[in-house]
């Protein structure tokens, strides 16, 4: 039976100062909207990475026999 383990493990995630704004607070950069889907953008394929290890290996098309 396999544990889990994720209230324990760490994820790093390297944000601007911006987006670290953008998602601790909810502030709004008018000059640049896409600041906070940026972050989160970057939050979710890090979590992803972490969470899933096999599939977010890139898929070799090349390689499948279709």
């Amino acid at each position: 039976m396999m544990t889990s383990t994720l209230s324990t493990d760490t994820l790093s995630v390297e944000l601007t100062v911006k987006e670290a704004q953008a998602l601790s607070s909810g502030v709004k950069f008018v000059a640049d909207p896409n600041v906070s889907k940026e972050a989160r953008q970057k939050l979710i394929r890090s979590l992803d990475r972490k969470l899933f290890p096999a599939t977010s290996k890139t898929i070799n098309y090349h390689e499948l026999e279709v």
